[in-house]
């Protein structure tokens, strides 16, 4: 059976999660992966960061945010308990060797001002330890190098030279079997680690699956995480010799064997990262210890939440690092062939009532899943009502109501229910009820769920407006953006797919 790689999940499943991924769907046996390989060696040593929790964020999408506000921010973790965050520094700084990984992203607000340096500082003050995340050979920043040496592209399969993708950051995706290539990625880490962050607490090393370099001298998959495995084996030890303390989180493929990984030794120091396309349970019983990651958090309900806690606690995790990451770039590109966003200012999860330079978390919509990552990490068998208090209390203070916390849980749905990592879902947005019309990738179900959220929506708007309780009347502007966004020709067009 075909093993998917991330971004075919991402189109299949709207970024579904991954414990309905694994578990329950119709997908979890295409995203289950291949069995260990023999070399994985198993240690007794005690996992660090048990019961961890963190975020993992693409820093270089998220140009428009000053220190101040990261600052802000990194205080919102640490009142969640957050102790790890992974900033994937890819194309977000000014590499004084390699300007042109960062050109496509001039405007970022680090690349400007070099800023991460106190950021990792005030972090630690929080007790938050900074991985600083990158992919080999591709994506952010890194696929900008081809720019100007196109001569290091990598070929696929078919023989062809690689093609432009990304998202943000387009370019294309290098070939590894070249002695510049290797260079500059070895090169490049080292800037960023060495001489821009050495105050940072290690790396998250980011295996890619998409496009990666197969053709030629790359030699398939296996070949080609063997070949990546050098790398990653080299700055690792570059990087542990700097700091014998550093935590270095790899992806597992260079230990899960053919056909989709190589068979390498696993150095016990290393923690591996498990996604849904990547997740082996035996192999992360093997490791050290072992994180997991989806995109529940991000862009799912509660529900989904918490059970991707559960099923990180469930199969012996040392910690749960979902993305809960946000953008505000300007897309030039169909990212993950979502065309609706060309062109178009990205807000943070999508909500545009949030500002470009605004600590989003601090918003009701966010805080539903901050407080579920919070409460379900603490007490991942906590029942519904217990987080409907908590959730009420967190939101709202002590004087919430029932009626509060079911109107604050609509809204979310309204906005989160079917989105992207890009936008907000079809009710809060009738734009993207056209693309995805346009896609076919909207059910009957679906256009009923939408008609009633805008149906309901009026009674909402005024409980929300006349509230007495004034963090419930600042939620009213997320249901007037609603009103203002759906136009009577967008009515008629729902109504006309519902045969109403």
């Amino acid at each position: 059976m075909k093993q998917l790689n991330r971004r075919e999940i991402l189109k299949l499943t709207g970024a579904a999660g991954a414990a309905g991924l694994v578990a329950n769907s119709p997908f979890g046996g295409l995203v289950a992966g291949a069995q260990p390989a023999t070399s994985a060696v198993a240690t007794k040593s005690s996992p660090l960061g048990v019961g961890s929790r963190g975020y993992y964020l693409t820093f270089g999408r998220i140009p428009t945010v000053t220190l101040e506000t990261w600052r802000s921010i990194m205080d919102s973790f640490a009142e969640d308990g957050v102790d790890h965050v992974v900033l994937y520094l890819g194309g977000a700084f000014r590499s004084r060797k390699y300007p042109i990984t960062w050109q496509y992203n001039k405007e970022h607000e680090n690349v400007r001002h070099n800023f991460v340096g106190p950021l990792i500082d005030y972090a630690h003050r929080r007790n938050i330890k900074i991985l600083l995340g990158f992919t080999p050979y591709t994506y952010d920043g890194t696929n900008q190098y081809a720019f100007q040496r196109p001569d290091l592209k990598g070929i696929q399969a078919n023989g062809n030279l690689a093609r432009l993708q990304g998202i943000h950051s387009w370019g294309y995706n290098l070939n590894p079997t070249k002695t510049d290539t290797k260079r500059f990625m070895l090169d490049y880490v080292r800037e960023m680690y060495f001489e821009f962050y050495p105050n940072a607490d290690g790396l998250l090393i980011e295996s890619a699956d998409i496009d990666i370099c197969l053709g030629g001298d790359c030699g398939g998959p296996t070949r080609y995480y063997e070949i990546e495995y050098e790398f990653v084996q080299q700055i690792s030890e570059e990087v542990w010799a700097h700091n014998q303390g550093a935590q270095i989180l790899v992806y597992p493929h260079y230990f899960t064997g053919a056909p989709n990984g190589a068979d390498m030794p696993y150095d016990p120091r290393w923690g591996l990262f498990f996604t849904p396309w990547t997740v082996n349970l035996e192999l992360a019983k093997r490791a050290s210890y072992a994180y997991y990651f989806d995109l529940d958090v991000l862009d799912k309900s509660p529900r989904y939440v918490q059970a991707s806690v559960k099923y990180a606690r469930d199969n012996g995790f040392a910690g749960y690092l979902p993305s809960h990451e946000f953008f505000t770039y300007v897309p030039e590109h169909a990212e993950i062939g979502d065309t609706s966003v060309i062109g178009r200012q990205l807000h943070p999860f999508g909500i545009e009532v949030i500002g470009l330079d605004e600590n989003p978390y601090t918003d009701p919509l966010v805080a539903v899943n901050r407080t579920a990552y919070r409460e379900y990490s603490r007490n991942p068998d906590l029942s519904d009502d217990a987080f409907r208090v908590l959730l009420g209390q967190a939101v709202f203070g002590d004087s919430a109501t029932d009626q509060d916390i079911d109107d604050l849980l609509s809204m979310h749905d309204a906005y989160y229910f079917g989105k992207s990592l890009f936008s907000p879902a079809a009710q809060a947005d009738p734009l993207i009820l056209r693309h995805n019309l346009e896609r076919g990738i909207m059910s009957s179900d679906d256009l009923r769920r939408v008609h009633d959220g805008l149906e309901a929506l009026p009674a909402v708007t005024h409980r929300l407006r006349t509230s007495p309780n004034p963090a419930v009347r600042h939620l009213s502007r997320h249901a007037e953006l609603i009103t203002k966004n759906w136009r009577p020709a967008d009515r008629e067009l729902l109504a006309s797919h519902l045969g109403t």
